[in-house]
C-alpha cells in the first residue's frame, strides 16, 4: 500500500469555564486520560500534541491561562470521524451537548 499524499491535522482551542482542578470540570479532566488513550490506539491515529505529561492541558495558548488546546494528526477524515463518533469520545460529546451530569 502506498503512503497517503497527505494527513489531516485537527486543532481545537477552548476557553475554560472554571479552573481544571475545579469540581465543575472534574468529569472532563477525569475523561482526558482514557479518551486520549483511545485516540492513541485508534486506527488512523498519527500523533497528538502533549506536554511532559499525557495531555496538552499545560501547553500555553497565546499566553492565556484560560485557554486549552487539543491538536492531533490523522491518516484521513474517515479515521478522525470514526474515532470522534464512537466509544468514550462520542459519550463525552453527547454528555456535553445535552448537559448530562457526570456519572456517580
Amino acid at each position: 500500500m502506498e503512503p497517503a499524499a497527505y494527513e489531516l491535522a485537527q486543532v481545537n482551542i477552548a476557553r475554560l469555564k472554571a479552573p481544571l482542578d475545579s469540581p465543575q470540570l472534574e468529569d472532563f479532566v477525569d475523561a482526558l486520560d482514557p479518551v486520549n488513550a483511545d485516540a492513541d490506539t485508534a486506527d488512523g491515529f498519527v500523533w497528538r500534541l502533549r506536554d511532559d505529561s499525557v495531555d496538552a492541558t499545560n501547553v500555553p495558548v497565546f499566553g492565556d491561562e484560560w485557554l486549552i488546546i487539543n491538536m492531533s494528526v490523522w491518516r484521513d477524515t474517515h479515521a478522525l470521524t470514526t474515532y470522534m463518533y464512537q466509544g468514550r469520545h462520542r459519550e463525552m460529546l453527547a454528555r456535553r451537548r445535552v448537559g448530562v451530569p457526570p456519572r456517580p
